[in-house]
């Protein structure tokens, strides 16, 4: 896992618990990956784009769907 994938988890974690909102994170999250590219950074971006779309409540269960789905993720061997 990239360095910058786990700073989102701990990012996402806030969300979930509560301390951030979804736009603290998007406040967060630009400028901290505007250089970087990874999947889990793609996944977010897409789902931050399409935001007009959804409500907040599913906004979020989005993102976090995405930090559930990083930690299950196995490590590259590459």
């Amino acid at each position: 896992m990239e360095a910058i994938d786990a700073e989102i988890l701990d990012q996402l974690k806030q969300l979930e618990d509560g301390q951030i909102d979804v736009y603290e994170f998007e406040d967060w999250l630009v400028p901290n990956t505007w250089d970087t590219s990874t999947p889990l950074i793609a996944e977010i971006n897409h789902t931050l784009a399409e935001k007009s779309l959804l409500t907040e409540d599913q906004l979020i269960s989005e993102l976090l769907s995405f930090a559930k789905a990083a930690v299950l993720r196995p490590a590259s061997t590459a």
